[in-house]
C-alpha cells in the first residue's frame, strides 16, 4: 500500500465530495484551473475532471456524480464509478476537497474553518 493511501481514509460512493471553498478556480477552455494559495500551486484537470469538479458541490453522492457523468459520456455508471472515486481520493489527498457522510455545502466548510 502507497504511504498517501494510509493517510486518506477509504473513499465510497455514498460519500459527498465538496470543492474547498479556500480556492480560486476557474474554467479555461474547458479544463479547470484551481489556485490553492496557502500552498501556492496551481491545479489544471481534463475535461472529465472538470465535471466532476463543477458537479463536487456536496449535494451529490460520488455514485450520483457518476451517473451524471455517464449520461454525459454514454458509459455505464459502473464504468466511471472508480474513475470518480480515484479523482475524489487525489483531490482529498491535495486538500483541494473534502469529503462528508451527509449532504455538505462549501459555506458549512468554510464555517467549520476545515482547511
Amino acid at each position: 500500500m502507497e504511504p498517501q493511501a494510509e493517510k486518506t481514509p477509504h473513499v465510497t460512493p455514498e460519500q459527498y465530495l465538496v470543492r474547498s471553498p479556500f480556492l480560486a478556480w476557474r474554467v479555461i477552455e474547458g479544463e479547470a484551473v484551481i489556485i490553492s494559495p496557502q500552498e501556492r500551486e496551481l491545479h489544471s484537470l481534463n475535461e472529465v475532471g472538470t465535471t466532476i469538479w463543477r458537479l463536487a458541490d456536496g449535494s451529490r453522492t460520488l455514485r450520483q456524480i457518476a451517473l451524471e457523468l455517464s449520461q454525459t459520456y454514454e458509459i455505464t455508471p459502473e464504468e466511471v464509478l472508480p474513475d470518480v472515486l480515484a479523482f475524489a481520493q487525489e483531490m482529498v489527498e491535495k486538500g483541494v476537497a473534502f469529503l462528508f457522510d451527509h449532504p455538505t455545502s462549501e459555506d458549512e466548510v468554510e464555517e467549520r474553518g476545515m482547511n
